[in-house]
């Protein structure tokens, strides 16, 4: 649960200072257009970021080159467009029907796929995915932290349960050893992913 929406639901009612605190904690939202390609094979990658200003498409994802799996119908493909927005604005609350066209034109308008390949496609969104570091979030979490360090059997794990931007192994992470605090361990998840630099990148001895 995102950590702002935690203390809003607290009954009895938190103290003002740490609920105005938790108020002023920031997300960025996101949607994921999922189109149906008729063809098997698109590009090599898993994802491919898009930089061109012409369009308002983030990322593009290539789930069959995650696994097979993940695509029923072997001479098709499925991608998953990425929109990163805000909960309310003009791309949040376009229709869906209206996303899956657009995202087709934006599509063809980068010269990855053409429209007429597409024939179906979803949408799924998805509020608070990302926790936001503006100029006020480290001290706004910090009142939150101390206010909810007070309940013992309360366990915050993941990106949003942290207010922080997680890889998911980290995020995992917490969650596998929240499970041991309550089993008697005394682990501080926010300790988790606290180190300066992270690497994904694992050593083989000789």
């Amino acid at each position: 649960m995102p950590i702002r929406e935690l203390v809003q639901k607290m009954r009895p009612s938190v103290p003002g200072e740490v609920l105005e605190a938790a108020n002023n904690l920031n997300y960025r939202d996101f949607l994921t257009v999922a189109l149906i390609v008729n063809q098997p094979n698109l590009f090599p990658d898993n994802w491919i970021y898009i930089h061109d200003p012409l369009v308002k498409l983030g990322r593009v994802q290539n789930f069959k080159n995650w696994s097979p799996d993940m695509v029923s119908d072997q001479n098709k493909s499925c991608l998953g467009l990425e929109y990163f927005c805000f909960e309310g604005d003009e791309l949040w609350n376009m229709k869906d029907e209206d996303l899956i066209e657009f995202g087709k034109k934006e599509l063809e308008a980068i010269g990855l796929v053409k429209s007429s390949d597409i024939e179906d496609g979803s949408v799924v969104r998805m509020p608070k995915a990302y926790p936001a570091y503006d100029t006020k979030y480290r001290e706004m979490l910090n009142i939150v932290r101390q206010y909810l360090k007070g309940i013992g059997n309360l366990q915050l794990i993941g990106r949003n349960g942290l207010h922080r931007y997680n890889n998911q192994d980290h995020s995992m992470l917490t969650a596998m050893l929240a499970v041991e605090n309550i089993h008697g361990a005394n682990h501080d998840l926010w300790s988790v992913n606290e180190e300066k630099e992270y690497h994904e990148d694992s050593k083989h001895s000789d």
